[in-house]
């Protein structure tokens, strides 16, 4: 069963270039863990320094291997004096997934 993490995270303004410096850098760690298989932030439209954290996961000891590895462990002192507020994290457990078929026509400009 799969196991995916959302986290909102509220950075400070003034420290903004340093904020995407540190994502960044903690997405290049996770993703290239075994069993990771995705770790994107994305920045919210109304609020410039509020990201979004998405993480998935094979299982959930997948998911305690990231949270107890080093990389990890930088990444949340790579963070000390970043955030505003704390962090808000839920995280899923997955039985399935699916990808949704398009409803209509084919648009004619994607034909090749």
């Amino acid at each position: 069963m799969s196991v995916v993490a959302v986290a909102d995270m509220y950075g400070i303004a003034g420290r903004r270039q340093e904020m995407l410096s540190t994502l960044a850098e903690s997405e290049r760690h996770a993703a290239g863990q075994v069993d990771c298989l995705r770790y994107v932030f994305a920045e919210t439209i109304a609020e410039p320094d509020h990201f979004v954290l998405i993480s998935e996961w094979r299982n959930q000891a997948a998911l305690e291997r990231h949270y107890g590895s080093e990389d990890f462990a930088g990444f949340q002192r790579a963070l000390n004096g970043l955030l505003a507020r704390p962090s808000e994290m839920t995280i899923h457990t997955v039985s399935g997934s699916s990808r949704p078929q398009p409803s209509g026509a084919m648009d004619p400009r994607d034909a090749d």
